[in-house]
């Protein structure tokens, strides 16, 4: 388990941030779009706030339960949630190419989750304190054979 939770979280955020401006400024170029005003600024950092601490608590919680490969694993599903979502209560299309890769996403999701089940039920079954203390004859799904094994 990781122990640096809060400064992984930070990192995804720094990363998110960096991705997301250039694209936001690709959007919409003109910086006159970009002015708040009074009231939806402060409507836009309560929003901001309450919902990015909730977001971060999550992450921070899955981090600490289940380690790193179940918080990664669940962003692009985020995705397909976000479009099935908009489809219902917005109204918005929804595409065969966005069901199709939905679908493509939820395959993945649930093979990452499956494979990653195995693989605590191996480590279990061997009885070991760490995965370096696997006996020879098993070895994580996610990792190869050791060389000579």
């Amino acid at each position: 388990m990781y122990k640096q939770e809060l400064s992984i979280a930070l990192f995804y955020s720094l990363c998110a941030a960096v991705i997301a401006a250039p694209v936001s400024y690709m959007a919409e170029s003109d910086m006159s779009c970009w002015r708040l005003t009074p009231t939806l600024v402060i409507l836009t950092v309560l929003y901001s706030g309450v919902f990015s601490a909730i977001s971060s608590s999550v992450r921070i919680w899955g981090l600490r339960f289940k380690g790193p490969v179940y918080v990664v694993i669940f962003q692009p599903l985020s995705v397909a949630i976000a479009a099935f979502m908009s489809a219902v209560f917005l109204g918005d299309a929804l595409h065969l190419g966005s069901v199709i890769g939905a679908i493509i996403l939820s395959m993945g999701f649930y093979a990452v989750i499956w494979g990653k089940a195995k693989e605590e039920r191996i480590y279990e079954d061997s009885g070991s304190s760490s995965l370096g203390q696997l006996p020879n004859n098993k070895v994580p799904l996610l990792q190869g054979p050791k060389p000579g094994v």
